[in-house]
């Protein structure tokens, strides 16, 4: 839960540490748009001070989590707030989550977002 905290409140951060917190070689992002798959850490990274540089407001409201052993999991449930031309919009926002722990506590591994639709096309 705190390294799930800390990672909305660094992606709500202009010039955050974001990045820092999903460096592992083996981290893997899958955005909620066409193309927006990311790979390592350097292209996660890229990603990730991309969205930090927008100043949305990453708010996460329900977290589940699972675990066995060194490896768990979750199911984050949130929103994203957007100020666009002054006016604010509150997106729905759903990640799933893997996580590892290793010799420096709970790193992440994969972050798979989503944008919930009313009639979703599949």
């Amino acid at each position: 839960m705190q390294l799930v905290r800390e990672t909305y409140a660094e992606l709500s951060t202009p010039g955050g540490q974001a990045a820092e917190l999903m460096s592992h070689p083996d981290m893997t992002v899958a955005g909620s748009g066409l193309g927006e798959l990311a790979y390592g850490p350097e292209v996660v990274a890229q990603m990730a001070n991309g969205v930090s540089s927008f100043g949305y407001v990453w708010e996460p409201e329900t977290v589940a989590t699972w675990q066995e052993g060194d490896v768990a999991w979750a199911q984050i449930l949130g929103t994203v707030h957007v100020m666009s031309d002054d006016v604010e919009d509150h997106v729905p926002n759903w990640t799933t989550a893997v996580f590892v722990k290793g010799t420096e506590g709970w790193q992440w591994r994969y972050w798979g977002r989503s944008e919930p639709q009313r009639s979703p096309r599949v």
